[in-house]
């Protein structure tokens, strides 16, 4: 009888060790996922991904990219040009990003890139079009909602670093600010601020497939045209006197799959 009674003090207190190592660890685990933001119900816990988008893109038309704009600068040798500022169509492209998502937050990084029909519009009126392509390097935070269920709705915020690559659109002028019939390609960046939303649908932690939008402001100060000189302030309109930024927003739509790793 003592026997069989040590054998079952010595079981219940194997089972007791059991039930508060379990305990112990339900315990460090919730504080884990209080930590991230998680919850224990949450269809995503945590999740490193990379993705691949087609995008719509483009820069409104009737800000500073109508087609009818221009600046002219002096390069440091004294040489002038004049580079158009163009407006570019509706178009399609891709992307690629990268991700990682801890509860309802991820952190992202993305590339776009869209190739366009940039147009220029001269006095008479005659319009001259060349190839351009609209790129972006993108940094966004994303906070998701519904998050117990496989399909999650979200918000984003973010900047972005764009720029918009021109064949042709910048002239060499002489000392009279007339054309010489020189041209080279011209590239304009800037910074914008991005605020968007979409729709995510998660199969499991390995794959998903999403939806969204987001408007972009971006105010575009640097452009680098025939000299290869970049200048900081611009000249709109061959006026010395209006120096500033150029306005370029847009409202870009896109449509993508992610695929998660460990």
């Amino acid at each position: 009888m003592k026997l069989h009674k040590a054998g079952l003090l010595a079981m219940v207190l194997i089972l007791l060790t059991g039930l508060a190592r379990a305990v112990w660890a339900d315990e460090e685990d919730e504080m884990a996922l209080d930590k991230s933001g998680a919850q224990q119900t949450d269809f995503i816990k945590e999740r490193s991904y990379v993705g691949v988008v087609g995008i719509s893109s483009t820069l409104d038309q009737w800000g500073d990219f109508n087609g009818v704009n221009y600046v002219t600068s002096n390069s440091s040798g004294g040489s002038a040009e004049r580079d158009l500022i163009p407006s570019i169509n509706r178009n399609f492209g891709f992307g690629v990003l990268v991700g990682h998502r801890e509860g309802p937050w991820a952190a992202e990084v993305s590339f776009w890139r869209s190739d366009h029909t940039a147009s220029f519009i001269f006095a008479g009126p005659t319009t001259i079009t060349n190839p351009a392509s609209l790129q972006s390097i993108n940094f966004d935070i994303k906070r998701y909602f519904l998050t117990q269920f496989p399909t999650q709705p979200f918000i984003n915020i973010g900047f972005s670093l764009p720029w918009l690559w021109v064949r042709g659109f910048s002239e060499q002028l002489d000392s009279g600010n007339n054309p010489t019939g020189f041209v080279n390609d011209e590239t304009i960046s800037g910074i914008g601020f991005n605020l968007g939303a979409g729709m995510e649908i998660y199969l499991d932690n390995n794959f998903s497939v999403l939806g969204g939008l987001y408007q972009r402001w971006t105010g575009f100060d640097q452009l680098n045209g025939f000299n290869k000189v970049a200048f900081n302030s611009i000249y709109f309109d061959g006026k010395p006197s209006d120096i500033g930024s150029m306005e370029g927003d847009g409202l870009h739509f896109y449509v993508g799959a992610t695929f998660g790793y460990q």
